[in-house]
């Protein structure tokens, strides 16, 4: 396809991107300085300044991270990896009449892996159809975001580079065409958790005005400092460290990180059985992350903004697939039902397995765990919401591939809020699907988020009617009929 430069000024230089079909993408502009060598653990500081044009044509890299384990079910995507990460990419339609609404898109990726540069989350065909501003945030992973060290690393490096990226988008995302009024922040798994903790916290209201929620871990239990603190040992003695040579981590080779981070993740879990819950996770530092997300939007933190959030119906199903979870018996499954249901057990496990065709201990593990991970906190995040007094509005996504043996999985969404589904043909979530199907639902759900983006409701006129949560527990069921009831 036919390309050609576009060249912008910014308030920090001139850069070049590439317009291509119906949009202009501009891809690794620097929200922070760099942060390699002696800044390896520093906060993100302010965007770097440049004379001349910035070549902003290229993919840009990914964090350093591990293959995806969930690769299996999505797809591999390979991208270049650079300790220096602190960039996003920016899509605006090639034809930008006015102000846009703008999209800033945080990846999941359990806190480990992903990046906003990955082709899967090209937002070119979104910008261009929602008549939006779409930008992709890249930000640090694994060891290098999430692990505090004490006077090497502090705790929540993700979250300070969110904070400036978010920043970022706000000072200079009129440049592009988007309108710094009318940010919706979108997040997915990791991403979605990330925006809890930002609606939780005053510095969001200052950094969007909307937020959209896919597949929020809301069940998480995050570590204090005293559990990070071990953690922190123990990445110490997979280096062979003392704990007063813990400023060696600046200087030693990201080659030497990296292994130590896998090290760590090959461990054998310590939680239940079908517990997927990541090594590395915010931390309960009393600053950026005071506590648990929910307990803040319980006391209506969060009210000032308007928000959707959704699941999929199967959401454990991408993590079980090929598990050894497969083999538990009717009992095992029945022993982490009493954990969750106490006396009520066997009644809660016969039901479970009446609604699962078929209907295997492992299907009952699943919805289990997804319900008390994803679906549970998710409704009461929106009910919570109500009673602050902003209606929030609830999705589940029921679409599932013929041939996929995943249901209706975790990360099934993204292909249709990108619509980029071409560069998801490989994924086995999608294998056997119809494409005229596919990209008619794409188009249904990128119609009501752009909806939404605009002006906090996902409604109007050719949109599905989307009651929010208050009225009768209302979801919203994207399938191959797109149908709201009430939540069960």
């Amino acid at each position: 396809m036919h390309s050609e430069p576009v060249i912008v000024d910014t308030a920090f230089g001139r850069v070049q991107g590439e317009a291509e079909g119906g949009f202009v993408r501009f891809s690794g502009l620097p929200y922070g300085g760099p942060v390699i060598g002696a800044q390896r653990f520093a906060l993100p500081g302010d965007p770097p300044r440049w004379t001349g044009v910035r070549d902003a044509t290229a993919r840009a890299s990914i964090p350093p991270q591990p293959p995806s384990r969930l690769a299996r079910v999505m797809g591999d995507f390979p991208a270049s990896q650079d300790e220096d990460c602190l960039h996003v990419d920016v899509w605006t339609p090639r034809e930008c009449q006015r102000a846009l609404p703008v999209f800033v898109f945080l990846h999941g990726g359990a806190f480990i892996t992903g990046g906003g540069s990955l082709s899967c989350y090209d937002g070119g065909l979104l910008a261009e159809r929602a008549g939006a501003v779409v930008v992709n945030v890249t930000y640090r992973l694994g060891v290098l975001g999430f692990l505090p060290v004490h006077g090497v690393a502090p705790p929540n490096l993700f979250m300070h580079d969110q904070i400036a990226a978010l920043r970022w988008v706000r000072q200079t995302i009129a440049t592009f065409g988007g309108d710094p009024a009318c940010i919706t922040i979108v997040g997915q798994s990791a991403g979605a958790y990330s925006i809890a903790l930002l609606l939780a916290h005053p510095v969001g209201r200052d950094l969007f005005d909307r937020a959209i929620l896919m597949s929020t871990p809301l069940g998480l239990a995050l570590p204090t400092h005293d559990d990070a603190e071990k953690l922190a040992q123990a990445f110490l003695q997979e280096l062979g460290l003392a704990p007063d040579q813990a400023y060696s981590l600046r200087d030693i080779p990201l080659e030497r990180l990296m292994q130590a981070q896998v090290a760590l993740l090959r461990r054998p879990p310590a939680g239940a059985p079908g517990d997927v819950t990541p090594p590395f996770l915010p931390v309960i530092d009393g600053d950026v992350v005071p506590g648990l997300p929910m307990q803040a939007i319980a006391v209506s933190a969060g009210a000032w903004c308007p928000t959707m959030i959704g699941v999929t119906r199967e959401e454990m199903a991408a993590f079980y697939i090929d598990s050894p979870l497969e083999q538990l018996s009717d009992e095992a499954v029945l022993d982490e039902y009493r954990k969750v249901h106490g006396d009520g057990a066997e009644e809660a496990y016969r039901k479970a397995r009446a609604m699962r065709a078929p209907a295997s201990p492992v299907a009952a593990l699943m919805d289990l765990r997804g319900d008390e991970m994803f679906v549970t906190p998710s409704h009461e995040f929106a009910r919570l919401q109500g009673a602050g007094g902003r209606r929030a509005f609830v999705y589940q996504f029921d679409w599932q591939a013929p041939q996929s043996g995943v249901g209706a999985c975790h990360c099934i969404d993204l292909p249709f809020l990108f619509g980029n589904l071409d560069d998801w043909r490989g994924a086995l979530m999608l294998a056997g699907s119809a494409p005229n199907e596919t990209a008619d639902l794409s188009r249904a759900m990128q119609n009501a988020f752009a909806a939404f983006a605009r002006s906090g409701d996902p409604n109007g006129p050719g949109l599905p009617a989307w009651p929010s949560h208050d009225r009768h527990d209302a979801v919203l069921h994207f399938d191959r009929k797109i149908t709201a009831m009430g939540a069960v």
